[in-house]
C-alpha cells in the first residue's frame, strides 16, 4: 500500500466519522425550512461544497494533476429529472444518500434493503438509456479550466476570505474546556465544523481519486455487472467500504448503535425509495453526496440545477405525505 492509497483510505475514514457525527441529511434539511423556515443543515451543505470547491479551485491553479474527472448526464433536463426523483425517493426513504449509510450504521437493518432497491433503479434506469439515448453520461472538463486566470485568482480569493473567516468564528466558539482530540471525538458536531470536515477532506479526495462517492461507485459498478462497463477497481470499493466502517466506529464510539429488524410498514418505503433514488441517481449521474462534493465544487452549473431539483423533489413528496 502506497502513502497516496493510505492517505485516501484515511481520509474517506474521516467523511464517515464526521458525516455521521453531525446527522447531515438533505431530507433533514429541507424538513427543518418547512417546519421552522431554518436552514442551518442545508447552509453546512453549502459550506462543505465551499470548502471542496476551494481546494479544486486551488489545486487547478497550481496546476496538479487531478486523478479521473467528474461525469454529467449529456441531456441537461434528464440530469435535472435524475435530481427531482432522487430527491422523491429519499423522502419516502426516510434520509438521502449519506443518511442511509448513517442509519445502516446505527443498526437500521431495513437500509440495506434502500442499497438493494437503488442498485435495481440504476440498473433499470441504464437499461432504458441504453435503448433509447446512447452514451447519454459523459465526462466533463472541469469548470475551472475554463475561467480566465484573472476570474480564476478572482474567485479563488474570495473563497479564501471566506474559508479565513470561518475558521475565525469557528475558533472563537470552540469549547475551550476541550483539547483538539476530544473535540473530534464529540458526540455530536457543530454542522459548520462537520461541514469543514466533510469539505476538506472530500476536496483532497478528488484531487487524489477523482469521482469518490459511493453512489456513483454504485453506479458504475452495476454498469460494469449488467452492461460490461469499465469495473471501478478494488481501491473504489475500498473506499466505499472504509466509508461504512467510519459511520460505523462513530456509531459504536457514542454507543447509538441498536440493531433493528424490518418491518411490514418501513420495508415498503426502503424499497420503493431506493428504487427512485436509483434511478435518479444514474441519471444525475450519482446522489447528493456526489452533486455536493464533487460535481457543484466543479463549478457545474447542471449539477447546481439537478441539486436544486432534488431539493425540490425532497420537499414536493414531505408536503404530500403530510397531507394524508
Amino acid at each position: 500500500m502506497n502513502l497516496t492509497v493510505g492517505l485516501s483510505i484515511l481520509l474517506v475514514f474521516l467523511i464517515g466519522f464526521a458525516a455521521h457525527r453531525a446527522s447531515l441529511c438533505t431530507v433533514r434539511a429541507v424538513m427543518q425550512w418547512l417546519d421552522d423556515r431554518k436552514a442551518s443543515v442545508l447552509i453546512s451543505f453549502i459550506k462543505a461544497a465551499a470548502w471542496s470547491c476551494l481546494l479544486a479551485g486551488v489545486f487547478v491553479l497550481l496546476g496538479l494533476p487531478i486523478k479521473g474527472v467528474p461525469v454529467t448526464h449529456g441531456v441537461w433536463w434528464l440530469g435535472i429529472s435524475g435530481g427531482f426523483l432522487f430527491g422523491m425517493g429519499a423522502a419516502i426513504n426516510g434520509g438521502c444518500s449519506l443518511s442511509t449509510v448513517q442509519q445502516l450504521a446505527d443498526g437500521d437493518s431495513t437500509m440495506m434493503l434502500t442499497l438493494l432497491a437503488f442498485v435495481s433503479g440504476v440498473a433499470g434506469t441504464m437499461t432504458l438509456e441504453n435503448l433509447w439515448l446512447p452514451h447519454v453520461v459523459q465526462p466533463q472538463a472541469l469548470w475551472w479550466q475554463q475561467l480566465t486566470f484573472w476570474q480564476h485568482v478572482t474567485l479563488v480569493t474570495v473563497l479564501m476570505l471566506w474559508a479565513i473567516r470561518e475558521l475565525a468564528m469557528q475558533w472563537r466558539r470552540r469549547d475551550q474546556s476541550l483539547t483538539a482530540l476530544q473535540r473530534l471525538v464529540a458526540p455530536r458536531y457543530r454542522l459548520s465544523f462537520g461541514a469543514l470536515l466533510l469539505g476538506v477532506a472530500s476536496g483532497l479526495l478528488f484531487l487524489l481519486e477523482g469521482t469518490w462517492t459511493y453512489t456513483n461507485y454504485l453506479r458504475e459498478q452495476t454498469n460494469n455487472w449488467f452492461f460490461d462497463g469499465i469495473s471501478s477497481g478494488w481501491l473504489r470499493g475500498m473506499l466505499v467500504l472504509t466509508l461504512f466502517v467510519g459511520m460505523l466506529a462513530s456509531s459504536f464510539h457514542r454507543g447509538s448503535f441498536i440493531w433493528r429488524w424490518p418491518t411490514i410498514n418501513n420495508w415498503q418505503r426502503r424499497a420503493l425509495g431506493g428504487l427512485l433514488m436509483g434511478s435518479g441517481g444514474a441519471l444525475v449521474p450519482g446522489g447528493n453526496d456526489t452533486l455536493i462534493l464533487v460535481l457543484i465544487p466543479t463549478l457545474s452549473l447542471q449539477a447546481l440545477a439537478s441539486y436544486a431539483a432534488l431539493l425540490a423533489g425532497t420537499g414536493t413528496v414531505l408536503m404530500i405525505m403530510r397531507c394524508q
